[in-house]
């Protein structure tokens, strides 16, 4: 009940004591009486004043956001950062499957390519000693004794054929 309240003349006496013994308990001691002043009709609307202009305040006071309302505005961008960390490492797991995937290609290139070469020299070390031989084979034979590969031609053949028909008339015939 506000000090203001003109009703407070009118309290019963249970809640006088009451509050007199809220005081002892307290430490505050006896209230001091005062003087019961008038109500004139200045102070009534003075008090109704008063207390209109303390609720309009009350109503209009900016009230700082709680901690749950900040939290519920940070729910969002929690979500997107939560979003954007699975995506990331989904990504790196990618990453990392597709580099031990190059990995064991480049293995496998590698040792395709050693077998190769091995193979290679073997061909090549091959065709060197046939054509070493080779050599040998034609030092050993004289030359007047080579047959010829060649036949020799005194005119070439030119060969017309059968179903040789003139389909058109030649210019100026």
């Amino acid at each position: 009940m506000s000090w203001s309240d003109p009703a407070r003349r009118f309290e019963p006496a249970e809640d006088v004591q009451l509050r007199a013994e809220l005081r002892e308990l307290l430490g505050l001691g006896a209230a001091p009486m005062r003087a019961a002043a008038p109500v004139t009709e200045e102070l009534a609307t003075l008090a109704d004043d008063l207390r209109k202009e303390a609720q309009r305040r009350r109503r209009t006071e900016r009230r700082r956001p709680s901690w749950g309302l900040m939290a519920a505005a940070a729910l969002p961008l929690l979500a997107a950062l939560a979003g954007l960390g699975t995506w990331g490492v989904q990504q790196k797991q990618r990453a990392d499957t597709l580099a031990i995937h190059a990995q064991r290609q480049e293995a496998e290139l590698s040792r395709i390519a050693a077998a190769n070469s091995a193979e290679l020299a073997r061909e090549r070390k091959a065709k060197e000693e046939a054509q070493q031989q080779l050599q040998l084979v034609a030092r050993a034979i004289p030359k007047r004794s080579l047959p010829y590969l060649v036949i020799p031609v005194d005119k070439p053949l030119r060969l017309q054929g059968e179903g040789y028909h003139q389909v058109k008339e030649k210019p100026g015939q």
